[in-house]
């Protein structure tokens, strides 16, 4: 069996030492992937990921046809450079890394760690200012930059809610000044707001709650 961790959003936060507890058992795995796209302010698509045994890895996706031998097997058949056509299926592979090597490059841990505390900082101030209004609800609590939160249901056994929140999503997306998702959590239809966008600022996060505000009204007047 193969134990696999999917960090794709998350992990970038791990660059931020106070996150470091939510890796923890992580080496425990057999492989960790992230995806630098979704929070480290690299383009699409980029993926990182490391394996604890990398033989284990080859050894199943390996494929050795004489026409495919190359100097990195020195004719013996044991590998004495890294192929990445033995980590994948396809053979061949663009040239990924170095868009987050770019990035690394002009950002450096600090730059990018001051990226990830901006949006949680914001993702924060959004979770306080939806639970002090009483039309909403916080569903969960807020993981890193992610917020589910949800109209409350205007009386005990209100059917309509769940629609009433599919109206109020489709309403805020349907405008074009702010992209939202859904979950179900417990049953219940959640929206979701990730604060990650390579270009996002606290100025933009509010615009946001600005928007629910009023498509909220126009929502619960029908």
């Amino acid at each position: 069996m193969w134990l696999h961790v999917d960090a794709a959003y998350a992990g970038s936060a791990a660059i931020c030492p106070e996150f470091h507890g939510y890796l923890e058992g992580a080496e425990l795995a057999d492989s960790v992937s992230t995806n630098p796209h979704k929070w480290l302010l690299t383009n699409t698509d980029c993926c990182c990921l490391w394996v604890a045994s990398p033989r284990a890895l080859t050894s199943a996706l390996s494929t050795d046809p004489e026409y495919l031998k190359n100097v990195g097997t020195n004719g013996t058949g044991k590998p004495s450079a890294v192929d990445y056509k033995d980590w994948q299926i396809s053979l061949s592979r663009r040239f990924r890394a170095i868009k987050l090597w770019v990035v690394l490059r002009r950002y450096g841990a600090v730059g990018l760690r001051a990226h990830i505390h901006r949006h949680v900082t914001a993702a924060k101030w959004f979770e306080r200012t939806v639970a002090a209004d009483e039309r909403f609800e916080v569903v969960v609590p807020r993981k890193f930059s992610l917020v589910c939160f949800r109209l409350r249901a205007r009386f005990p056994e209100d059917d309509a809610v769940d629609d009433l929140n599919r109206e109020l999503l489709a309403a805020v997306n349907e405008s074009g000044q702010a992209f939202m998702t859904h979950f179900v959590v417990d049953g219940k239809f959640v929206i979701r707001l990730a604060v990650g966008g390579a270009m996002t600022e606290m100025k933009h996060v509010v615009d946001v709650w600005e928007l629910l505000q009023g498509k909220a009204e126009e929502v619960l007047r029908r």
